[in-house]
Order: structure tokens, then sequence, then C-alpha cells
């Protein structure tokens, strides 16, 4: 499975405002999220074992509007912004 990278983000203001490091985090855990079909939920350990600076990234990537604070029964974590409009959902694969 592939995690979808629009060839234009580059130049999105959105991530213009997170900045290179938190992208960073945000495609190694757009990666995970399709390898474990987790339908862009992202738990809080995951991303911390993604990237040490996580916390700081996520918030990064929230206030950019990639990402979404969520949870997940007592997980907690962050969702992608709009999944579904651009990855094929776990029930689709």
């Amino acid at each position: 499975m592939w995690f979808k990278v629009d060839d234009k983000l580059h130049s999105h203001m959105k991530a213009a405002m997170a900045g290179v490091p938190a992208l960073g985090l945000w495609v190694l855990a757009g990666s995970w999220c399709m390898d474990q079909l987790e339908d862009g939920f992202v738990p809080d350990f995951i991303a911390r074992r993604l990237d040490p600076d996580a916390e700081e990234h996520a918030a990064l990537l929230v206030d950019a509007g990639l990402w979404v604070p969520a949870k997940r029964g007592k997980v907690r974590g962050w969702r992608f912004h709009d999944w579904e409009a651009h990855q094929p959902s776990k029930a689709k694969v």
C-alpha cells in the first residue's frame, strides 16, 4: 500500500506553515497509517517513536490544519485532516 503525497505539497500554505521538521513526522506517520490501515489515526506513542520531537511537531501540524487532535478509546493521538478524501480507507483496501 502507498501513502499518497501531492506533488504540490512543496508549495502548499499548510506545509509552509508547519515547516520541514513537522512534515517529516507527517510523512512518516502517513506511511505508518497506510501500513497499519489506521485510517489516518496516529497514536501519540507511535508519533513519539517516529520523532523524538513529536509533541512539538504535532502541535505545528495541528496549527497548520494538517492534523487534528483525536482519541481512539483510551489512546490519545492525532488524525490526518481529510484522510478519507486523499487516501484509501481500511474498508476499501
